[in-house]
This record gives C-alpha cells, structure tokens and sequence, in this order.
C-alpha cells in the first residue's frame, strides 16, 4: 500500500474506494469524473487492483497500475496492489476491512462508474444526513429512473428502496459488516415463505429464482445479492436521488462479468456533467418507490425463469445451462 494517512482530511471526508481489474480506458473517466467532484480535493481516495487471475491479462493489469500512479487531485491516494489474484469478492472485503480500520464510512465505486460533479456531496451528506437513521443502510448515486418517465417536480428528491445498488454508493461501518455470510439451509427456507418471496418480488421477479439457483448449486449468495437479501429480511433500504448522480459504462461487453446491454449504451452520460440540487428528507414510508427496480428487473427472462420453478423445471434449466456453457468451452 502506497501513501500517507491524513487523520483531519479523513474524518471531513468519506474515503473513496475505486475497485479495478484490467479496463484502463474506464477507469480514465471514473477517475476524471470524481476529480470534477469540489471534494475530490480534500478525499483520500483508496484503488484497489487485483493482480491477474489469467497469464494474458498481465500487460493489462500493469498498464492500469502504471496509470494508478499518476493519478492526482486528492488530498492522497492509497494504492492495494497484491501480487495474486484475490477474486473479486475477497479483494473486495480485505478492501473494505483496510479502510475500516481507520474509518467509520467508504463511498464505494466500481471502474466502470462515471459520477456527477456533486456526487461526492451528496455522498458525504447523505452519509451525514442519515447515519442514526437505523432503516438506511446506504446512499445510492445510481437511480433506475433515467429509463422511466416522472414527475419532473421529483428531481431534487429522493426516495427509499429495498434493493442494493453496486453503481456508486456509501454506506457505514456498523451497518454494512452487519451482513453477514447467510447459510444456504437458511437462504432455502426463507424461499419457502410466501411473506419473503412476495417482499422479493416487488422489487423484482428476478431475485426468487437467482437465490434458488445458490441453493441448486450449493452456493453462498454473492456480495449484491447478500445485501438485497439483508435489507428484504431486515426490512431495510438505500436512499436514491430521482435524478441520478451516477451511471455505469460498463455494459459495453468490455467487462468480466457483463454483456453489451443497448438500454445503457444508449444513454446520454453527458448529461451528469450538470449537477443537479438535491435535498434529503427523513425516513417516510409513504416515499418508498420500489417500482423503477421492478420494471428494470422484471423481465420476459425473469417471467421465464419463474414459469420454469412453478412447473418444478427450473433446476433441470439451470442444468441444461451448465452444460451448454461446457459445449461451448470446448469448441
């Protein structure tokens, strides 16, 4: 780890965690959008690079670095560098817990998230705004609702939802390492109670069938979904600008684990270049809007997928998709 630890600039503001693994061009413009962020300046801001998980990823990953060390317009920059591969989840926790031992806060960013001039602000007040509110477990920058018309009298708003949002979001100490690892006998029994899964669906049909398929494959549920599952069975939510503050490019099939999607490339990111005022209120149920994550979720594939559990298939389609993917690997 490379840098300074400055104790003042640390507690005036939240650090900022960028995670990246080999897209240079990405990270170019995470990076210069947060430096239009005024607190850039007085941020320290924490990259963690994961060293290559495949041999031809290596000119990759040391190009980023090099570009890492740079990188200036923060009050410092502290850079985790091991020189194995973590994996993403495990880089991702050992990231959080370093931060942690210092730090009560993070503004969490992925490599390919691009930011608003003030979303630094509206993290660090959101932060500030909310911290003893016990329903509120993060700040969102993202918001569904760039794809959805609304009332246009909503923009400085914000609203409260039961699903997680990686895309650019702070949160608290004491309130995230609250999640816990959750067992699959406990993640299939709460998918038998009816209250659960109608809680699930109305933020999305997509999540019932993705926490079968952990319990198909005997697997843990990864990081998003521990969260979503957290915040549904503790009846917690994300505080979320109408008017969004960050948006991700990664959906140009560039990524690890994402495909080219034509709903985001579509999008207009020049306009988060203008800052748009914001104000927060306190918790109120009657401005829960779990709907934009509904519609974005619900889709003809998630309609699928639960025609597929309630005829008692969906386990023999999980099969079937496993062995295709082998098919292809070879060929």
């Amino acid at each position: 780890m490379d840098g300074r630890f400055d104790a003042q600039v640390m507690k005036k503001y939240a650090p900022i965690l960028v995670m990246v693994y080999d897209r240079l061009d990405s990270l170019k413009k995470c990076i210069e959008s947060l430096k239009n962020c005024t607190e850039s300046k007085q941020s320290v801001l924490y990259i963690s690079s994961d060293a290559a998980y495949k041999s031809e990823d290596n000119d990759k990953i040391q190009a980023v670095r090099a570009y890492i060390q740079t990188i200036s317009g923060f009050s410092n920059v502290l850079v985790v560098a091991p020189k194995v591969n973590k994996g993403l989840n495990k880089a991702y926790t050992d990231a959080f817990d370093l931060i942690f031992k210092e730090n009560e806060t993070v503004i969490f960013l992925e490599d390919d998230i691009v930011v608003a001039p003030d979303f630094l602000k509206f993290m660090n007040e959101g932060l500030d705004f909310y911290k003893n509110e016990e329903k509120i477990i993060s700040i969102s920058g993202f918001s569904h609702s760039v794809f959805y018309d609304w009332d246009a009298d909503l923009k400085s708003e914000i609203y409260f939802t039961n699903r997680w949002c990686p895309w650019g979001f702070a949160t608290w100490k004491d309130k995230i390492q609250k999640t816990s690892d959750l067992s699959i006998a406990t993640v299939k029994e709460d998918l038998n109670n009816s209250n659960f899964v109608k809680k699930l669906d109305q933020i999305g049909i997509d999540l019932f069938t993705a926490f079968q398929r952990s319990v198909y494959k005997n697997q843990p549920l990864v990081l998003d979904y521990r969260y979503v599952y957290h915040m549904v069975k503790n009846d917690l939510y994300t505080v979320t600008p109408y008017s969004t503050k960050t948006f991700n490019i990664g959906n140009d099939g560039q990524g690890t684990r994402t495909r080219e999607h034509d709903k985001f490339t579509r999008f207009d990111t020049t306009t988060l270049k203008t800052s748009v005022p914001f104000q927060f209120s306190e918790f109120e149920a009657n401005k829960i809007n779990n709907l934009f994550n509904f519609l974005i979720n619900t889709t003809q594939t998630s309609k699928f997928k639960r025609i597929l559990s309630t005829l008692g298939m969906l386990q023999f389609g999980y099969y079937l998709h496993e062995r295709r993917k082998k098919w292809r690997k070879r060929k």
